[in-house]
């Protein structure tokens, strides 16, 4: 089996590999770069993925985020696709939402959701072939819900193996049963591994239970409570529900985003275990228990879906039933928001001693700075805010707790923008780290790629 990431060695996002075996062909992702990503031109073509011969090429998808599928609509027509069953179902939504904007990014979602009508869907641990490969999913934790890594296997040589872990981490909602996953990997030749917090210090990422923690508390302390949180950010959207059934605050959203929050009810997956113990590492490095509800279910609180008032001939509102609003004079509320007229008429509402706004997603949206500088956003959330976040990814602690338990011959990075840091942190005497760069190509049969190892220097 030979390996190829087109991109994705040095820079976070827009995420492409390769595997290739026997002239068939095995591509994981194909994103879009992340904003004011410099590292390498956004028009890649790559043979058996967007030109030449693509009779022996498939795709495979690790997740609903932009960097690793946005690209979907170039990839070749006759190209067969794969994803998560409720990934799929989850982003068919999302572009759905975004074909009602004017123009080009209109365009390319209506593009996009054409091609999704013709993506296969799998579920977790349900093996499937194509050509000489054998591909297993396994299901990861992940800010994307039904997040998958692969597990790529020749079907003639059951030695020549690699795992792909897609982005991942183990403090969300269901990560503590990422361990009992990988406890039964087979070795491998190579872990192809996510490295988006290498440059982290030692301190362990937020538990997804302790951000619920901390709403349940502040929703209790604030009366008029609006999250500024991504909508497809399944395990946070029910740890706010959760937190404001907790506060006894009512919880509005509007139709889009119930209609996400509902593509996960009654999944039978690694979700709908009940209520559990998992352990977690806290910020002073000592082991700790914590209750996880895995059920995602509309079970308890006081859920109010928001409708559009189409009679309104000024600017774009909600339809306030008389009910409901004595409900959220009385009660308060808590308001799952977006940076648009709607949401901003309905905030003005809210009595502004008493209002308290929170951003839940990543601080580089409000960063005039950062290419990612969302101004809309900026603008909706303002300044007097609450930052109430973590990652969607793993922490260097986690990295190394995989590279304990799977066995391999060595672990190439990607999805990083500083891979040597992976030398400094998985020193060379000790773990396999294999530095490449975007284009180069790693034949596993070849018993000389171990020489030279890249330094990056």
């Amino acid at each position: 089996m030979k390996l190829t990431i087109h991109r994705g060695t040095n820079q976070i996002g827009g995420c492409i590999t390769e595997y290739e075996l026997e002239g068939w062909k095995l591509f994981v992702d194909f994103g879009d770069q992340l904003p004011g990503a410099p590292k390498s031109e956004d028009t890649l073509q790559i043979e058996g993925l967007n030109c030449g011969d693509t009779s022996k090429s498939a795709l495979l998808i690790t997740h609903y985020h932009g960097d690793h599928i946005g690209k979907l609509a170039e990839a070749d027509p006759s190209i067969p696709v794969y994803m998560g069953h409720t990934a799929h179902d989850i982003y068919c939504k999302l572009q759905r939402r975004l074909t009602y904007i004017k123009g080009e990014a209109g365009e390319k979602a209506t593009d996009i959701l054409d091609r999704c009508k013709r993506v296969h869907t799998f579920l977790d641990g349900e093996k499937f072939s194509f050509g000489p490969f054998i591909i297993e999913p396994v299901k990861m934790d992940h800010s994307a819900y039904d997040a998958y890594g692969f597990i790529i296997e020749n079907k003639s040589n059951d030695e020549d193996i690699v795992f792909h872990t897609g982005d991942f981490r183990t403090h969300g909602i269901c990560g503590g049963q990422f361990y009992e996953r990988i406890e039964n990997l087979p070795s491998v030749k190579a872990i192809i591994c996510e490295g988006t917090n290498i440059e982290r210090d030692e301190k362990p990422a937020e538990p997804e239970f302790l951000i619920e923690q901390r709403f349940e508390e502040l929703f209790k302390e604030n009366k008029y409570n609006v999250v500024f949180v991504s909508s497809t950010n399944i395990d946070r959207l029910f740890g706010i529900y959760r937190a404001a059934a907790a506060a006894n605050r009512p919880l509005l959203m509007d139709e889009y985003q119930f209609d996400i929050m509902k593509s996960v009810i009654g999944k039978e997956d690694w979700s709908r275990c009940g209520t559990d113990w998992e352990e977690y590492t806290d910020e002073n490095g000592e082991q700790q228990s914590m209750p996880v509800d895995h059920y995602y279910e509309f079970n308890k609180g006081m859920l109010a879906v928001l409708h559009y008032n189409k009679t309104s001939k000024e600017s774009p509102k909600f339809f306030i039933p008389d009910q409901l609003q004595r409900l959220i004079n009385w009660k308060g509320c808590v308001l799952l928001a977006r940076s648009t007229p709607q949401f901003t008429s309905l905030i003005d509402t809210f009595s502004k001693g008493k209002t308290k706004k929170y951003l839940s997603m990543w601080k580089g949206y409000l960063n005039p700075e950062s290419q990612a500088y969302n101004a809309d956003l900026a603008k909706s959330v303002g300044e007097d805010y609450e930052y109430v976040h973590t990652s969607g990814h793993a922490d260097p602690n986690t990295l190394e707790q995989l590279f304990m338990k799977v066995d391999a011959e060595m672990i190439i990075p990607m999805h990083t923008s500083n891979p040597i840091k992976f030398l400094e942190k998985f020193p060379e005497n000790q773990w396999q780290i294999r530095l490449i760069k975007d284009g180069e190509t790693i034949d596993f049969e070849n018993e000389n790629y171990w020489a030279d190892i890249e330094t990056g220097e």
